[in-house]
């Protein structure tokens, strides 16, 4: 992936312009075979726990920088892994605009 895929990004996160605005937009994903091999089937909420803990200490780390963020849930999930050219086996979890904050 090459280039400034935050536009697409946007369109994907159904035209969340927070994510278009981001100066960084990080891409949370999962190749959930890793986790559930070990883990069986418990280990899908695994993943999800610890993406949302990742997220909430990337939101405190750029809050604590006085910079702006959000966690994006919301997204074609098909579409996020054609822009990002993400193995079939890899899947978004989360999208975390980052940027100035407004003043």
């Amino acid at each position: 992936m090459e280039g400034d895929t935050r536009a697409q990004l946007a369109d994907a996160a159904l035209g969340q312009r927070l994510v278009v605005d981001g100066a960084v937009v990080f891409v949370f994903t999962a190749f959930h075979e890793r986790t559930t091999i070990r883990y069986g089937d418990g280990g899908v909420r695994y993943i999800h726990m610890e993406a949302g803990h990742a997220a909430q200490n990337l939101c405190l780390q750029a809050t604590s920088m006085g910079l702006a963020t959000v966690v994006v849930g919301a997204f074609l999930d098909e579409r996020v892994a054609e822009i990002l050219d993400l193995p079939r086996n890899e899947q978004p979890l989360y999208i975390v605009p980052v940027g100035r904050t407004a003043g």
